[in-house]
């Protein structure tokens, strides 16, 4: 923070320092011609017509300079910001399929960490240490415990968003990394503690989960999560306006949606993050009716503190301190 206030004061300064340099140089060059023109007049060299054409033309000069000097610490910006927009372009994932990845068309079956350890990058302490577990396929597990002890790591792992630095992950029987990124990811249906809606209508942020599907599915899908009747409600339907990020929804309206995308994209994992942390008990009741739709015959991995979501899961783990501390149903 310290380095990024020296910058941008530094920025500001010359800034503000540079165009009233390049007035300063204006006005004395438009001082000089007056000055020397006096001069010249007097003598007979020169008439006030003349000398005023002279302000004419260094103002007409001048102008554009300034111009340029107005918009000179922007170009700046935007040329310091395109540098890092190419730089990310250029950037190479740090996860990546291997030569001869395959998609084996499906990854339902068993989930299986086996003496899985993990650290983030620049960090000695493990968030995971010698992590076992035994997911069957269909199977609901919640996973509960402090914060910080591994719950969110577990699942980021399962999406290959990381990989661990020791022990395997398998997947309906593959070693994950012997299988391709898409294969694991397009059939992975998330739903975190803050859902993101993009700007356009509600239809359009519920087709994202599957980009063809059709109305129908589209309806569907809400419906089963119980978005449909509050959709309806709006004066648009489903092609009313969510605003950037979803601002003209609540935020239990937003996580329907999400439930709704999710379910449309027809995941064969489903995993939700503290997805009803931030609303109300009605809102909640909702959200469990959709949950319990998409988790039918669903391999479900469900991270929350309130117990009025987990009890229903076939096993509770308690995650601390990157391992498994307890297990057991409600």
């Amino acid at each position: 923070s310290g380095e990024m206030y020296r910058a941008s004061y530094r920025a500001a300064w010359l800034s503000a320092i540079f165009l009233p340099a390049v007035q300063i140089i204006s006005a004395c060059a438009l001082a000089a011609v007056v000055w020397y023109g006096g001069f010249q007049a007097q003598s007979g060299f020169l008439t006030i017509g003349g000398i005023q054409a002279f302000i004419s033309y260094i103002t007409f000069m001048m102008w554009p300079v300034q111009d340029l000097a107005r918009i000179f610490a922007e170009m700046q910006q935007s040329i310091a910001s395109a540098e890092r927009i190419f730089s990310m372009i250029d950037s190479k994932p740090q996860i990546a399929d291997r030569e001869g990845a395959i998609d084996p068309g499906s990854i339902k079956g068993d989930i299986i960490f086996d003496n899985v350890s993990f650290a983030y990058e620049d960090s000695d302490v493990p968030v995971l240490k010698d992590f076992s577990l035994h997911v069957k396929a269909g199977e609901t597990i919640a996973l509960v415990g402090p914060t910080g002890g591994g719950k969110t790591t577990t699942v980021n792992l399962l999406c290959r968003f990381y990989e661990p630095q020791t022990g395997s992950i398998r997947i309906a029987g593959h070693d994950y990394r012997d299988l391709t990124l898409n294969a694991i990811q397009s059939r992975i249906g998330v739903v975190l503690q803050t859902p993101h809606l993009f700007s356009g209508t509600i239809r359009e942020n519920i087709a994202y989960g599957r980009l063809k599907a059709s109305q129908e599915d589209i309806e569907s899908a809400a419906k089963l999560v119980g978005a449909h009747h509050f959709i309806q409600r709006f004066e648009n339907g489903y092609e009313e306006q969510v605003g950037e990020s979803g601002v003209l929804l609540s935020v239990g309206q937003k996580q329907l949606i999400s439930l709704a995308r999710a379910v449309l994209s027809n995941p064969e994992i489903f995993i939700m993050d503290e997805a009803t942390s931030s609303v109300d008990t009605l809102t909640e009741a909702m959200i469990q009716k959709g949950m319990e739709a998409i988790m039918r015959d669903r391999t479900s991995i469900i991270i929350a503190h309130r117990l009025s979501t987990i009890k229903r899961a076939d096993r509770i783990l308690v995650i601390e301190n990157g391992q498994i501390a307890e297990m057991g149903n409600h």
